[in-house]
This record gives C-alpha cells, sequence and structure tokens, in this order.
C-alpha cells in the first residue's frame, strides 16, 4: 500500500503493511522515518536506530503513562508526539527533521545508583 501526501514527488510516503511480520528489525534500518505506537518498548528501540521518530498515542487510554512517556521525550527534543488527529499535519511540517540523537545507554549510572543507595 502506498499512500502520497501530494503530487510533489518530493514529498511521497510510501507505507507498507502486514498481516503479521515476526520482526520489524529490518524494515526499521531501512526506513527514513518511524511512526509508532508510544510502548516504552517500540519508542527505546526506535530510538537507538537514531531514525526519526513520530510517536502516536492511543489518547483513549485511562492514565495514560504511554503519552506521559512520549510526552517527557518530545521535551527533551528526541521524538514527536502526535495523536491520530493531527498526523498528517505532523508529516506536512517535516518537525520530525530537527529532532536530537538519543544518547546511548549507559550502565554505569544504574550501578551508581544502587552503589550509593546501598552505602558502597
Amino acid at each position: 500500500m502506498k499512500i502520497q501526501i501530494d503530487s510533489n514527488v518530493q514529498n511521497k510516503i510510501q507505507i507498507v503493511g502486514y498481516d503479521y511480520k515476526s520482526s520489524l528489525d529490518q524494515d526499521m534500518l531501512e526506513s527514513d522515518l518511524i511512526i509508532s505506537h508510544a510502548g516504552s518498548g517500540s519508542i527505546l528501540e526506535s530510538l537507538r536506530l537514531n531514525k526519526p521518530l513520530i510517536v502516536v498515542v492511543n489518547e483513549d487510554l485511562m492514565d495514560n503513562h504511554q503519552a506521559e512517556l512520549a510526552i517527557e521525550l518530545e521535551n527533551k527534543g528526541y521524538l514527536v508526539y502526535s495523536s491520530t488527529s493531527n498526523l498528517l499535519e505532523i508529516l506536512k511540517s517535516q518537525t520530525y527533521e530537527n529532532l536530537i540523537p538519543f544518547p546511548e545507554p549507559d550502565a554505569t549510572i544504574f550501578a551508581n545508583i544502587l552503589n550509593e543507595e546501598m552505602g558502597v
């Protein structure tokens, strides 16, 4: 399936859908932009690829911790937070092109917190 936003060739978007696929790793590596739901695993997996990321939050969920995470990461400049109602507007504005890279994981931070809490 392909969806075209407008007739300008530079602004074409190709969307590929699957009934089921065991892994999206290769698709994500080959993409120029990732549009994801707001699950923390999906967000972190996408951010670690250093690809522009738009996170679409399900605003119908109660106690929406997914929205909290997406908003916080957007405030830090790592992703663009979206709802289904404004996704097209975000795609047209291309605000996702100005994101900053997500930092590499640092296991020493957790170890230092544990050591401090344990008095080591």
